[in-house]
């Protein structure tokens, strides 16, 4: 998967002002194959967390992931600080919604 857009391009207008630490680095980085929820991260996980963990708007950029993926298996890769797992099961917190392919999910 890759970005239309790097994050700071997305923060421009209406986001901080701050410069991102995910800028100009591979998008590929912050999509890294999931790991089991269960499991601590994987190694490719912890490099693109790594890069986020120092990031000036990662607050900013989590919300703003949660806020525009409707459903929970539109969450995908490492936003925000958090991994994948880590945001669906945030985004099901705040947002009451469940993936609609995961079993015992209602549709």
């Amino acid at each position: 998967m890759t970005l239309s857009v790097s994050a700071r391009q997305l923060s421009a207008g209406a986001g901080p002002a701050e410069a991102t630490a995910c800028e100009g680095l591979d998008p590929e980085l912050f999509f890294p194959e999931a790991s089991d929820p269960s499991h601590r991260p994987s190694p490719a996980e912890r490099v693109a967390l790594a890069v986020c963990a120092g990031c000036p708007v990662r607050d900013w950029c989590l919300d703003r992931d949660l806020e525009e993926c409707p459903t929970t298996y539109q969450v995908v890769g490492v936003r925000g600080g958090m991994r994948q797992a880590d945001r669906r099961a945030l985004h099901v917190q705040r947002h009451g919604v469940r993936a609609p392919y995961r079993a015992g999910a209602e549709r």
